[in-house]
């Protein structure tokens, strides 16, 4: 897969080669191949390429199509290759880009609904004088552009952006706020002045008739399969998953997998294995885990180390080879400077990072440039069925949901029958200033006019200067984070928003190595969308779809565990290590005037000053040192790193 970027002159001014040059040159560690730029009047495409599967190997971008007069560049993978346009497998091998170009020559714009994969891709149209620029739903690589005067330019990061002398090397500070808030206020800026971000699911057309964007993944979420037997749901479900699996496999180097002892990853890494064993070859897949010896507090109801549920996944899957990856030594402050050169923007969860990258390295030090991953199958295949007390409840239907309810307490998943109805049904059915009452009572919100204070190391002034709040509620934004009472909007909404696009391109970039979920993939989303509610809440029991569709292939062990792993469970232990260094980044940040304005400096020092001596991780002290502290550094840090010239400069 490839960065891709280019820039479009609608008034119909040629394009100066000189910027193509300036943009591949900015783009360059994302790949060695496709360093010459096309140039064809108004319009310059180019691409840097790494390759990850045979088919990439034969792709010669940019391509000219539809008699000389479209030129596409793209960053893809298309998974329907043996429907798309009647080819069959038997066809003579080409690239994926090849399989859009047709699709254009067939569907124009429409093509984004017949393409399934992974995309993001630019095509100039000369005979309409018309630019497409489109990503594919939910797991779409990033692109990025910028309009103005009647330039249009893109690029797969806001580097290659920046490298054009037109485009200004600003940060937005509205967004920055924005970004320490957590708030949604605004989805497709960055943290670039004048940058945008295409949503997934979303195609832009720039030609005569003005710049237009539409969003062409809304799937119907009131559609619902109801099949005659129970039996019939996983079956469907496991045809479809193997199939999608499948398709994630291909790949010129051995493929491996990110596992943890939950459901979803393993789900994945079980299916891989059996798919993968049938060709004779094996699947490496490696887990996180705490240090040896780790007795550091676990919240209620989650588990620190994945060992005995990987190790069990190992001892019944034959064709899977188990990695223990251990973190010992590092730290979420290591290797900034080259981690924001890659990603162009700090990472919100700082703790993660650590092992996320961790198992990159070793995956990459074996040779496997692939790595699948059950990234948001809590929203698809493992929902945990929390909407189907609620509509049982709309509906008139109390006797099922007391029966239900009864169900849940009995399996563990509810601390009672009563509790599980209030709470689970009710409560999420209540109009909102009663459900604001009832969190308060719960000690879940503050009830104050700042929700954001909490978990935000954002200076009050800032805040207040970038008006977060009004923003916010002009453009419908919850800081409580309510979810909506249909879980299939919530599901939706989620699997929309939560672009992890930008991660992906980055990680490709920085260690060779692309990430996959086939638990995003859209037929596995669309599928699951259309599922009944009571597919995932069965008997009381959370989950159930996956957890009846993987009998027999996942160990009792996992299927019948009701705790949740806890990810970084010895992050604070980590920050605890690096205390020493985290006053003389403190001291570096004050003497930025933006780090000064943007952040609760203040705030931050006391609890450096004020660092618990035993490291509970109880819900304050994760606000304190997670939320506010550590996010607080990463924010800062990528703000030194963006005045000492990174990202363009």
């Amino acid at each position: 897969m490839s960065a891709i970027f280019g820039v479009v002159n609608l008034d119909g001014r040629p394009v100066d080669g000189a910027d193509l040059d300036r943009m591949s040159a900015a783009l360059a560690h994302h790949g060695a191949g496709g360093v010459r730029p096309s140039i064809r009047g108004p319009v310059g495409m180019g691409l840097r390429t790494r390759c990850f599967t045979p088919e990439e190997r034969l792709e010669r971008q940019p391509l000219l199509g539809a008699g000389g007069s479209c030129l596409l560049v793209a960053d893809a993978r298309i998974d329907n290759r043996r429907e798309l346009l009647g080819m069959s497998p038997a066809t003579a091998p080409c690239g994926d880009a090849e399989f859009l170009l047709r699709a254009y020559e067939r569907w124009g714009e429409e093509c984004v609904d017949h393409v399934i994969g992974l995309y993001a891709f630019a095509l100039w149209d000369a005979r309409a004088r018309r630019l497409v620029l489109a990503r594919s739903p939910i797991a779409a690589p990033a692109l990025f552009y910028h309009l103005a005067g009647g330039t249009l330019a893109f690029a797969t990061m806001p580097s290659g952006l920046l490298a054009l002398p037109f485009v200004p090397r600003a940060l937005n500070e509205e967004k920055l706020a924005d970004l320490l808030v957590q708030s949604s206020a605004t989805p497709d800026e960055t943290l670039y002045r004048g940058i945008l971000r295409l949503p997934t699911g979303h195609r832009l057309t720039a030609g005569p008739d003005g710049v237009k964007r539409h969003c062409f993944w809304r799937p119907d979420l009131k559609r619902e399969i109801r099949l005659a037997r129970d039996e019939e749901y996983v079956e469907a479900f496991d045809e479809l998953f193997e199939r999608v699996v499948s398709d994630h496999l291909r790949s010129s180097t051995p493929v491996g997998a990110m596992m943890s002892g939950g459901l979803d990853s393993s789900a994945v890494a079980v299916t891989a294995a059996g798919l993968l064993a049938e060709r004779g070859e094996r699947l490496a897949a490696f887990t996180e885990v705490p240090r040896e010896g780790f007795q550091g507090s676990v919240p209620r109801g989650r588990y620190a180390d994945e060992t005995p549920f990987v190790r069990a996944i190992a001892a019944t899957c034959e064709p899977l080879d188990l990695t223990l990856v251990h973190t010992d030594g590092r730290t979420f402050l290591d290797g900034l400077d080259r981690l924001f050169l890659h990603l162009e923007q700090p990472f919100r969860n700082t703790s993660n990072r650590v092992w996320i990258e961790a198992i990159l390295a070793e995956a990459r030090s074996r040779g496997i440039d692939v790595l699948l991953d059950g990234m948001q199958g809590n929203l698809t295949l493992s929902w945990n069925g929390s909407g189907l007390l609620p509509e049982l409840l709309r509906e008139g239907r109390w006797g099922r949901a007391v029966r239900e309810a009864r169900s849940m307490a009995r399996q563990g998943s509810a601390r009672s029958a009563l509790r599980a109805l209030v709470g689970q049904g009710l409560r999420p059915l209540l109009p909102t200033p009663a459900w604001l009452a009832v969190e308060r009572l719960r000690g879940r919100s503050s009830g104050g006019a700042d929700p954001w204070r909490s978990y935000s190391a954002i200076h009050p002034a800032f805040a207040a200067a970038n008006r977060v709040g009004p923003r916010a509620r002009e453009k419908g934004h919850d800081f409580h984070f309510r979810a909506p009472r249909d879980s299939r909007e919530l599901r939706y909404e989620a699997l929309a928003s939560q672009d992890f696009g930008v991660y992906s391109s980055a990680f490709r970039s920085c260690f060779g190595v692309d990430l996959r979920s086939p638990t995003a993939d859209v037929r596995i989303a669309e599928f699951c969308f259309a599922l009944p509610e009571e597919q995932f809440l069965r008997g009381g029991e959370s989950r159930s779809l996956v957890r009846r569709a993987m009998a027999g292939r996942l160990p009792p062990l996992v299927l019948e565990n009701r705790l949740r792993g806890l990810q970084a469970a010895d992050w604070f232990e980590r920050s605890t290590g690096v205390r020493g260094r985290i006053a003389p980044l403190l001291s570096r940040l004050e003497q930025s005037d933006l780090a000064r304005r943007a952040l609760d400096l203040e705030r931050m020092r006391l609890l450096v000053e004020r660092w618990p001596a035993a490291g509970a991780p109880d819900d304050s002290v994760m606000l304190d040192y997670n939320c506010v502290l550590e996010r607080g550094l990463m924010v800062g840090s990528f703000l030194l790193w963006f005045e000492a010239g990174g990202a363009g400069g």
